[in-house]
């Protein structure tokens, strides 16, 4: 109940409006000038108008002129406070643009991104119901409020020339008013403030019941949530009762005190005072303006003070410091500052228990870094600390010498998380997001260098957009996705996440490759696999406080630690390879080829069309399997649970998908790549990196001669490229006809094997 807390006072309420929306009225100086200039004239002519009535009246004979200039007036009034109210509107509209901009791009550097210190649902309304509020009061002070106070007074002022005691009846209602707002109006901020609060905690609950639903529903909370709900939505009606109570009183307060006063002025007219016709004519056409004015102000007010809240509360967000801030004494580098990035002196514990203690190492920019920490913690959380998101507890990390959380360095560093999350955009928006001008042919030569060739070949290409989140795409195409994005931008340092890509070596070499040739100095990523360990230039081994750098075979030796934690990964997660028909003696290195994938309710794990890569086997959660009909509508075809496993390859050249898969809930699945199923049944899981590509794009594309094949796999140099396809010949695995490159298959006699080995034997 922070917000309820403040003591500020309703007075002064416009007064601190205007001050606190200066900031966001730029480039509207000048209209809001125009809009100052017709508001006097406006009521320059309401003025007049009844002085020219009781000219007129009291000569008591025809003026065509007069009656020319009253007529004149009445029109001028009219387009002038028309134009007046559309400039007014204008005004408060064009700020309120700006106030969004500022108020989002604040959230984007501040702690309120991450869910720290407001709720998402009251982030939302912050943006939305708050900006509104304030752009109304604005609004409604530049168009009502101001021009009715003054007519108000201008009216007070003229009957008190014309009739001083009627003038002075009707400026003591007006004040016995002012005051009487004035006590009301602290009751009402008050009111205000609770009913948003609980505004906001009766959105959270709605915002928590979808963000939960299948919790909800699992655990049948159901009349739990119903009765929270129930609860909340009591305490708002009890609010807005109270608020409309206030409200009423408001108001009846203004209208008694301009009736009150019209009475009195009548009375004083029609008994103690009025000389004649005009003069009482004229004071009943100032005590008019001035019961308008009066009953104008509840409405005014009303949105000023709802302004006032919402003002608080939108300031949560603006001065919200930044999330990362740069200190301002941090040092500069020096005359013999390392290139790359480095840890100086680093201190600091990171969220999944990754800790470093005043530890020093140097990424040398060029070769190709893989990230290790522990069993039990993320490499991710390191890649956080290096590209200066999060902000270490003691030391400091550079690039070339500057801190990374400085604007030019940080600039530099482009980090790609393992978060499963896109934006409803198409591909080529955004590429162009980070690459403007990028053509559609680079789009694509760009998506097809992370293997996403088939994404582009959908109705559309690369101008479609992706769905909301992007869940037309698989998780794994999201991720690869984003990576695009990272290569398009051309940075100096990439940072790679936990990415689904990167996890299984067949699979991974062919991006490590892209990376390669990509235009950044230093790529450094999350490696998982001991496999991807090796396919690595460096490792940065973080563990016990300390972080060392070295290759994957001298860290094995250097490092008992490091060797340790491979030892422990070699997983015996029962996942049953008999399916695939990989013989018993090879069972054991085959798990080191599995990779663990989650997934959240309404994921994509596969799409039909999309190219056969792996099988999936379910640990856990369920998997609804879907195939498309001649009409267009998906159809179910099984909902498959843990011990099962979907996804069965066909191995034949340029299969694909003839279902999808989707998660019913959260679901833990491990799967087998495509490659290693084919180095398993064709005795290839002890060859080469190389040797097993070459084999798989024979499988997968189908026979060709060595310069076809050479042209598929453009990323391996012709040396390697001839020395492996020899020693495939050499062994047997690859044979030669007339200079087509065919496969050769050893039929095994391991039981179950046989229906996979059918459908490789027509290659």
């Amino acid at each position: 109940m922070a917000e309820v807390e403040r003591s500020d006072h309703a007075s002064g309420a416009v007064r601190d409006l205007l001050r606190w929306y200066a900031p966001f009225l730029g480039g509207q100086r000048r209209l809001l000038g125009w809009v100052g200039v017709g508001t006097v004239i406006v009521l320059v002519c309401q003025a007049s108008v009844p002085w020219l009535v009781e000219i007129l009246l009291h000569e008591g004979e025809w003026n065509t002129q007069l009656l020319l200039v009253l007529v004149g007036l009445v029109v001028i009034q009219l387009v002038v406070s028309y134009v007046t109210h559309i400039g007014a509107h204008n005004v408060a509209n064009r700020s309120a643009r700006t106030l969004r901009r500022k108020l989002y791009e604040r959230m984007l550097r501040s702690r309120v991104l991450r869910q720290q210190g407001l709720r998402r649902s009251s982030v939302v309304m912050r943006f939305t119901a708050d900006v509104d509020r304030t752009s109304d009061a604005l609004d409604a002070t530049l168009a009502e409020g101001i021009p009715g106070l003054a007519r108000l007074v201008i009216s007070l002022v003229l009957l008190s020339t014309i009739e001083r005691k009627a003038g002075i009846a009707m400026a003591l209602a007006a004040i016995a008013f002012l005051l009487l707002r004035r006590r009301i109006g602290r009751r009402l901020l008050n009111a205000d403030r609770r009913r948003v609060l609980a505004q906001s905690q009766l959105g959270e609950t709605v915002d928590e019941s979808i963000s939960t639903s299948r919790t909800i529903g699992g655990l049948h909370l159901t009349t739990w949530m119903v009765g929270r709900f129930d609860h909340r939505s009591e305490e708002v009606e009890h609010l807005s009762h109270t608020q409309g109570v206030i409200v009423s009183r408001l108001i009846i307060a203004a209208h008694a005190a301009g009736l009150v006063g019209l009475v009195v002025v009548v009375a004083f007219a029609l008994v103690l005072g009025g000389q004649d016709l005009a003069a009482v004519a004229a004071a009943l056409l100032y005590v008019e303006g001035a019961v308008r004015g009066m009953e104008a102000l509840p409405p005014w007010i009303r949105d000023v003070q709802l302004s006032a809240v919402s003002q608080h509360r939108i300031d949560d967000i603006l001065t919200e410091p930044d999330r990362i801030a740069v200190p301002a004494d941090a040092p500069g580098p020096t005359i013999d500052a390392p290139r790359g990035l480095a840890l100086e002196e680093v201190g600091t514990s990171l969220q999944s228990g990754v800790k470093l203690t005043s530890a020093s190492v140097l990424l040398p920019p060029g070769p190709i870094i893989g990230v290790v920490t522990p069993p039990g913690t993320e490499p991710d959380d390191v890649l956080g600390l290096l590209s200066g998101d999060i902000t270490p507890e003691g030391g400091r990390v550079t690039l070339d010498g500057f801190d990374v959380r400085s604007p030019d360095a940080n600039r530099a560093i482009f980090y790609v998380p393992d978060e499963s999350d896109s934006f409803s955009a198409s591909v080529l928006d955004l590429l162009d997001a980070v690459s403007p001008g990028i053509t559609p042919e680079h789009a694509i030569a760009l998506a097809s260098s992370v293997s996403l060739e088939h994404i582009v070949s959908i109705p559309g290409g690369v101008k479609a957009p992706l769905g909301p989140g992007g869940l037309d795409l698989t998780v794994n195409e999201r991720q690869r996705l984003m990576l695009a994005v990272a290569l398009a931008a051309q940075p100096r340092v990439l940072l790679i996440g936990s990415l689904l890509g990167l996890a299984d070596i067949d699979g991974a070499l062919p991006l490590i490759d892209t990376l390669r040739g990509g235009a950044q100095e230093s790529t450094v990523l999350s490696v998982r696999s001991a496999e991807i360990a090796e396919a690595v230039d460096l490792i940065l081994f973080v563990a016990d406080g300390r972080a060392c750098t070295g290759t994957h075979q001298q860290l094995l030796v250097a490092e008992p630690d490091y060797a340790a934690l491979w030892e422990q990964r070699l997983s015996t997660i029962d996942v049953d390879l008999s399916i695939v028909g990989i013989d018993p003696a090879d069972e054991h290195r085959m798990l080191s080829r599995l990779v663990t994938e989650h997934y959240s309710p309404g994921d994509l794990i596969y799409r039909e069309g999309a190219p056969s890569d792996r099988i999936v086997f379910i640990i856990s959660g369920h998997v609804e399997i879907t195939t498309s009909t001649a009409d267009g509508p998906a159809r179910r075809v099984a909902v498959l649970s843990p011990g099962n496993h979907c996804g069965d390859l066909r191995l034949t050249v340029g299969e694909r998908r003839a279902e999808s898969a989707l998660a019913l809930d959260d679901c833990v699945v491990r799967s087998l790549s495509r490659q290693a199923i084919t180095a398993g049944l064709t005795g290839l899981l002890d060859r080469t990196a190389t040797e097993r590509r070459i084999i798989e794009s024979l499988l997968r594309d189908g026979p060709g001669t060595a310069e076809e094949v050479g042209a598929r796999l453009p990323t391996i140099d012709a040396a390697s490229f001839a020395t492996s396809v020899a020693l495939l010949t050499r062994d047997g695995a690859v044979k030669e006809s007339d200079g087509i490159m065919t496969v050769v298959l050893q039929r095994s006699a391991k039981t179950g094997a046989s229906d996979l080995l059918d459908r490789l034997g027509d290659l």
